[in-house]
């Protein structure tokens, strides 16, 4: 026997989903620099070295004077003499004049002018150690600097933002459906 049946065909609904991706551009330029460089300052004060030689006592002892010197030498000289020649003369008039003592002035002088005593002499080295003057001043020198230094300017740049939003759009994409069939035995049949 054949029963009658009802058959149901549903089909759902479906939505869609359409989504457009958000855009992000960043672009940044980077800084704009400015550098001056300024350079160290230096300055150098230097005196020279000097040196003095003073040789004049050593040429006077070899001999080679200048004239102012050796004139000089000659009053000198001639002064002592003089002096020692005076001192003589007075020495032998006391001599003389001491008829007190009861001696024979005139032999004694006579036997101290005609025995002189021996010269005084000694080993020397001419010129003579020291009588060549040195004098030396060392060089002098004087640093003086400036610390240079940079200058440097920055100036920042912003970013460049971009920026488009993203999106989702729903859309039907099936629709709903129901089917009803009757299969079997005729409904509705009158008996």
């Amino acid at each position: 026997m054949q029963l009658p049946q009802i058959r149901l065909h549903q089909t759902y609904a479906q939505i869609g989903l359409r989504t457009i991706q958000p855009v992000q551009e960043i672009h940044q330029q980077p800084a704009d620099l400015s550098i001056k460089q300024i350079p160290a300052e230096m300055t150098v004060d230097r005196k020279p070295a000097q040196l003095e030689i003073d040789q004049d006592e050593a040429w006077n002892q070899l001999g080679y004077k200048s004239l102012p010197v050796l004139t000089q030498d000659f009053v000198d000289y001639s002064k002592q003499i003089g002096l020692e020649a005076i001192g003589e003369i007075a020495e032998e008039g006391n001599q003389l004049g001491a008829i007190e003592n009861k001696s024979d002035a005139f032999a004694e002088i006579a036997a101290q002018k005609g025995n002189p005593p021996p010269a005084d002499f000694n080993i020397t080295y001419i010129p003579s150690y020291g009588s060549v003057k040195i004098h030396f001043k060392p060089t002098e020198v004087h640093i003086n600097w400036k610390q240079g230094g940079a200058e440097i300017d920055s100036k920042i740049n912003k970013p460049i933002h971009q920026y488009q939003p993203g999106r989702t759009e729903v859309y039907l994409r099936q629709k709903q459906q129901l089917e009803i069939d009757f299969v079997g035995l005729h409904i509705n049949q009158q008996t």
